[in-house]
Parts: structure tokens; sequence; C-alpha cells
């Protein structure tokens, strides 16, 4: 009943644009915010999609190589190749680190001393990439959270608002007919459908990548103890 007494108002239009011109001045800057903050969050998830996507892709190529080969350069080679794979990143941290401290040892040769140093030494670096990664798969994580949190805060901004505009006609008209409710009632309206739009796939989206980011995390912790293991059968017991 409401809807068809909203379409029947002189001057209104129909849908969700006829409730945006009808609505106040305030009703329209919020749901304007809210259309720009949905706008930027949608080209976050996308972004934040394609980029996990060929991370967990590479990443399992990769895997399957490492597991495969055992010659390490060519494994280095290949590891240069795969610019989105956490898991190449490691190795070709790892492995350099490694291949520094060696060619600075003596003869480069690792004796049962220098065993301890080495592998703390390369530990250290891959936790120090390990965590460089992370911090950079979770870019935009913190937007999408924000947006789900002020979204509906927003939103309910401007029902507030709204209502409070409507009463306001009420009184000033002396009748709680529709030509008095319209604009409120549409402005509350406009700005409660906007905030849920940006809030949920906002919400969706972050538990979804920061779950995603989690298995990657597990997968690279596991990761850098097979890179220790290979380091241990290849450069450390490599003779000059």
């Amino acid at each position: 009943m409401f809807a068809l007494a909203v379409s029947t108002t002189p001057g209104m239009g129909s849908g969700i644009v006829g409730l945006f011109l009808e609505s106040g001045w305030m009703g329209k800057a919020i749901a304007v915010i809210l259309m720009g903050v949905s706008v930027v969050t949608w080209a976050m998830i996308l972004m934040k999609y394609q980029y996990l996507r060929k991370a967990e892709q590479e990443s399992k190529l990769f895997m399957t190589e490492f597991r495969r080969t055992k010659d390490a350069q060519e494994l280095l080679k290949y590891a240069e190749k795969k610019k989105f794979s956490p898991m190449a990143t490691l190795f070709r941290e790892g492995y350099r680190e490694a291949e520094s401290i060696v060619k600075s040892l003596p003869n480069n040769t690792v004796t049962d001393e220098d065993r301890k140093m080495l592998g703390e030494e390369i530990e250290r670096a891959l936790k120090v990439t390990t965590q460089d990664e992370i911090s950079y798969m979770e870019r935009y994580l913190a937007f999408l959270g924000t947006a789900g949190t002020v979204g509906p805060l927003l939103g309910l901004f401007g029902t507030v608002w709204g209502i409070m505009d409507a009463f306001y006609s009420i009184g000033l008209k002396g009748s709680g007919d529709i030509s008095a409710l319209a604009p409120g009632l549409a402005e509350a309206l406009i700005n409660t459908s906007m905030g849920l739009f940006v809030a949920i796939p906002a919400v969706i989206a972050y538990n979804y990548f920061a779950e995603k980011i989690r298995g990657i995390a597990t997968r690279m912790d596991s990761f850098s103890m097979e890179f220790l293991s290979f380091i241990q059968r290849t450069l450390v017991r490599r003779q000059p």
C-alpha cells in the first residue's frame, strides 16, 4: 500500500531512483557517500580475489616443481617466474640468504659449529619474509572490515535522520498524509538499503579472504620446514 501511494504521489518517481530523488539533502549526501564506498569495496574485492587466486595457483605449481626437482639453481629460476606465489618468494629469499651465508664462510664450507648459526639465520629470514608476504596479502582487508562495520551505522544515521524529517514535516503541516511523510520515509528507506548493500558484501569478502590468507600462512609455515631440510641436503652438505 505504501509503495502504491508513493508511486502515485505527484512529482515522485518510482523505485530506488524515486526514493533517492524524494529524499532530503542529508539523505542524498549519505546515499552518495555509501555508493562511493560500495564502488571502492567492489573494486577491492575483485582485485583481492584475483590476486589470491593467482597466488594459490602459482603456489601449487611451485610446490609440485619443488618436490619433483632437486636442482637448486633450476628451482631458483622457476621461482623467479612465479611472482604471485608466496612459496616461491620464500624459496628465493631463503635460498639467497643461505647461499650468502655459506659464501661468507671459510672455504665455503659449513662446519658442525656453523650449522646451528646457519639454521637460525635462515629461519629468521624465512619468518621475516613470511610476515612481509602476509602483510602484503592482508592489504585492503582493513578497509573491507571498516566498510562492513561503518556501512550499516551510516545507513542507520540516514534512517534516523529521515524519520526525524518525517515527524518534522508532520508537525509543520499538522497532518500525517503521504505528502508529509514521503520525503522522510524515502530518506530512511534509501539509506537503510544502501547501508546493507555496502555491509553485506564487505563482511562476506572480509571473512572469505581472511580464511584464505590463514590457509596460505599455514602452508608457508609448513614449507619453511621443508625448505630447511632442502638446504641441509644441498648447500650445507656441499663441499667446495
